[in-house]
């Protein structure tokens, strides 16, 4: 008897070391070519002459940071830049951080709805936001510029706001980050005891003096790490700066890059220039990443949670409840339903009309704007894309990061280690940066132009958002479930594939639903990868709108917009009863 127990350690550990070493290595394999191997094509490209491919047999040359760097335009870029992501920062953090305390910490009617309301303008395409404000306060026709002018009697056809602007700019990327910021916040208010508050008020404290001495030292670098990462946020933004900078004068360094790999009539494309510039946002990124990290280490030395269970006493507003309440739906009016609303008007019009009752006989009502979308060569067929794309990015990406979650917390090691920074790492190249560095990976290739490139881009730029996501999940399951599995005889990938992955069902399901609805409604990767054979909706939408069919796009955002809530919806929909059961 005593042999025989002892003989079944022996083939449990072979298929351990069998599976653990190849699986580990094939995923760092994978995390390197999605990750780390595109960034030194970049780096080659920023080397290499006008003309000439990354790999392609030649000379190497500094011209192109001599070029980017010494331009006209290189300070106003880095100015404007950094104005755009640090004033969304400073405007957006203090209303997303009032409204996360309002949700998490006050008796402020339908606070649990909250996380329903927000998750809308999370799937809300920026570009349809962008657009949406264009109708709604551009110079000319903006209707709430129309409704001004007539109502204070301004006679010179534009204003009094504009759109086409850095304030403009600013206002519109205010808006869409504020929803995930609160997300964001709402985690670091729930990570400290409010027992300490409660103490301090206890001991004669006032509320001012409380939030003061107690409340901000202990969120302060929370929030200040929040505050880091919109900040890179701000640098890989390509939709907003795209949609309004040109009409307002403005260059950012995503902008720059997009333009930057267009193909002049004579010379083509220098390659060299976009990569140039592609290095700059790649320090600017890893030199916010690194503070982002020194601040989120410095919430541990603030943490206050114990294994003992607490409920905050939740602060009473009082008659001010409904004010408060208000100000969140005054929020959700400002960022969703005036630019759907304006943008669903639009696109039932032949040409665009200020909704002005002196305007109704000019109003040309149609439908020829949805009709043509029933068309599968001009919309079906980018639709169909954009779906296959987004499922493809969604499920391949959760499939990775539930693997790598596995491996980094059930089988710790150096290998495993390694695997979990390089999985991080996309969190310090701005998006575009790392859309730009596949880009010229692959340009010249049989994949570059295709759905796969895409789906590739995808899955490198949400790698560390799923990676975070499951690796939490993975942490809260007990391994007494996968011992029995092995016990029983199955080797560790079975144990995996039925054990594991089931249990991590609504974690898994929650990513691959965020991955899918920002996948669909994301603009960049398209228009910097796709080619004449892998259109998608993004695409179409912004020839439309850069060509002046606003009703056109109006239409087919109503329709993108359309999709991703009905996703949302089913989705959270099957979560619970994954959860429930």
């Amino acid at each position: 008897m005593g042999s025989t127990a002892g003989a079944h350690p022996q083939p449990a550990l072979s298929r351990l070391r069998q599976f653990r070493q190849p699986g580990a290595l094939s995923v760092l394999a994978v995390l390197v070519v999605l990750v780390i191997v595109p960034l030194f094509f970049m780096v080659l490209a920023s080397f290499r002459p006008e003309g000439l491919l990354p790999l392609e047999p030649g000379p190497f040359t500094v011209s192109s940071y001599i070029e980017a760097f010494t331009g006209a335009d290189f300070r106003p870029i880095v100015r404007d830049t950094l104005l755009y992501s640090g004033l969304g920062v400073l405007f957006a953090l203090p209303i997303a951080f009032g409204f996360a305390f309002l949700t998490e910490r006050t008796d402020m009617p339908l606070r649990n709805s909250m996380y329903v309301l927000m998750f809308v303008p999370m799937s809300t395409p920026v570009f349809a936001t962008a657009l949406g404000w264009v109708l709604l306060l551009g110079p000319r026709g903006g209707t709430v510029n129309v409704y001004l002018r007539m109502l204070f009697g301004i006679e010179t056809g534009e204003g009094p706001f504009n759109i086409f602007s850095m304030t403009g700019l600013v206002f519109v990327h205010v808006l869409g980050i504020i929803p995930t910021m609160w997300l964001f916040l709402t985690a670091v208010l729930r990570q400290m005891d409010p027992a300490l508050e409660e103490a301090a008020l206890a001991s004669g404290a006032s509320r001012w003096q409380v939030l003061r001495t107690v409340t901000a030292p202990l969120m302060r670098p929370g929030v200040a790490a929040v505050g880091i990462y919109f900040f890179i946020t701000g640098l890989e933004s390509l939709e907003l700066p795209l949609a309004l900078g040109p009409t307002a004068g403005i260059e950012l360094l995503s902008t720059k890059i997009f333009f930057s790999l267009l193909p002049s009539a004579d010379l083509g494309v220098n390659y060299g220039i976009p990569a140039a510039f592609g290095m700059l946002g790649l320090a600017m990124g890893v030199l916010g990443s690194l503070i982002y990290i020194r601040l989120v280490r410095q919430t541990s030395q603030f943490a206050v949670i114990t294994g003992k269970g607490y409920r905050p006493r939740l602060i009473s507003l009082g008659r001010w409840k409904y004010v408060a309440l208000g100000a969140i739906l005054l929020f959700i009016l400002v960022k969703v339903v005036l630019p759907f609303a304006i943008l669903l008007y639009a696109s039932f019009l032949r040409f665009y009309v200020p909704p002005v009752l002196e305007f109704a006989a000019d109003m040309r009502w149609t439908l020829l704007h949805y009709t043509r979308l029933l068309d599968y060569r001009f919309f079906g067929s980018y639709f169909v894309n954009t779906l296959i794309v987004a499922v493809e990015a969604a499920t391949l990406t959760m499939l990775l990061v539930s693997f790598i979650g596995w491996l980094v917390v059930r089988r710790p090691s150096r290998l495993t280690d390694l695997i979990n920074v390089v999985a991080f790492m996309p969190l310090a190249i701005p998006g575009v940066i790392s859309t730009l560095a596949l880009f010229l990976m692959f340009v010249g290739t049989p994949l570059y132009g295709t759905l796969i490139l895409l789906t590739l881009a995808f899955v490198a730029r949400y790698l560390a958002f799923g990676t975070r996501l499951m690796h939490s999940a993975m942490l809260q399951l007990h391994q007494e479930l996968e011992e029995a599995s092995q016990a029983s005889g199955a080797n560790n990938l079975q144990t995996f594939l039925r054990i594991t992955l089931r249990l991590l069902i609504p974690a898994f399901l929650s990513g691959w639903l965020w991955v899918l609805v920002h996948a669909a409604k994301d603009f960049s990767v398209a228009l910097l990868l796709a080619s004449a054979g892998s259109v998608l909706v993004a695409n179409i939408v912004y020839e439309s709108f850069i060509g002046g069919h606003f009703n056109e796009s109006a239409a087919m955002l109503v329709v993108l917009i359309t999709f991703n809530l009905i996703f949302v919806i089913a989705g959270r929909k099957v979560i619970g009863q994954s959860i429930a059961q």
